[in-house]
């Protein structure tokens, strides 16, 4: 098991802008309530996919094959982000390419048979 580096970043950024790590946090925790109170406000559709994780679980097939399907990683996008869409300011390559908060699974396509595994979870 690796070690957990993600305590870690406020530290990093705290020296790469010279401030004192507690003033990243409390920036960060300003940040971070903002983006959670937006997020609340948007339209949330909750598919509850009850099986055993793993590559083959439904819930796997609608999880690899959504991000295939959205993503905008390395192709023409259907349905771009906002220019002033955060993730763009994002570090990671793969977040700011695909338009997703994600960086798993944005380089695949989708099998559109997938479609009636999601509708079955859905309605």
């Amino acid at each position: 098991m690796g070690l957990d580096r993600s305590n870690q970043a406020p530290g990093r950024a705290a020296r790469q802008l010279t401030l004192a790590r507690k003033d990243v946090l409390e920036q960060e925790q300003v940040l971070e309530m903002a983006v959670s109170q937006y997020i609340r406000s948007m339209p949330v559709l909750w598919v509850s996919v009850n099986d055993v994780s793993g590559p083959r679980s439904h819930r796997g097939v609608v999880e690899r094959n959504s991000i295939g399907l959205l993503s905008n990683y390395r192709r023409a996008p259907l349905d771009p982000p906002s220019k002033d869409w955060l993730g763009f300011s994002c570090d990671r390559e793969r977040v700011r390419g695909s338009g997703l908060w994600n960086n798993n699974h944005v380089e695949e396509g989708y099998d559109p048979a997938f479609l009636a595994i999601l509708e079955q979870y859905a309605t």
